[in-house]
């Protein structure tokens, strides 16, 4: 019988530096993504509220400024949701500041829908994931040996 004993310990403690760096990168990459959808549904915002703003309600109905509802957008972190190795970012619109904003994403029974944000998430999605993947990467790279 023939015995062999190799000492992995060097390779596993590499391992354990790779695992932390990605644990360590996960909400940088989670932002970068963030920001490539919430600068997808801000452009999509603009261009779903120009058209209704120019129209007031009949009415007493206020009149809403032109970019309330772009500059409501906002990105934030989930810290409720996120945990060692996942990080999760919101993208979504403030409704006190532009409580329009679901009128326009669902439609009412008098104004059709002119969503943003589904459209938005929709069309950034691949690029968002692919950004957050290129972050991760490379701080992940960043800790693997010459």
């Amino acid at each position: 019988m023939i015995t062999a004993s190799i000492d992995l310990s060097a390779i596993n403690a590499k391992l354990d530096k790779i695992t932390a760096a990605a644990a360590a990168a996960t909400r940088p990459a989670a932002q970068a993504g963030a920001q490539v959808l919430y600068e997808e549904v801000r452009q999509r915002a603009s261009t779903a509220a120009s058209s209704a703003e120019k129209h007031s309600a009949p009415g007493n109905a206020p009149f809403v400024q032109s970019g309330t509802l772009r500059d409501a957008i906002y990105q934030a972190y989930a810290d409720d949701e996120s945990g060692e190795s996942r990080s999760v970012y919101r993208v979504s619109w403030n409704k006190r500041k532009a409580p329009h904003g679901g009128l326009l994403e669902r439609g009412t029974s008098r104004m059709a829908a002119r969503p943003f944000l589904r459209p938005g998430y929709d069309a950034a999605r691949q690029r968002a994931l692919s950004t957050a993947q290129q972050v991760l990467a490379a701080q992940v790279r960043k800790e693997l040996p010459p």
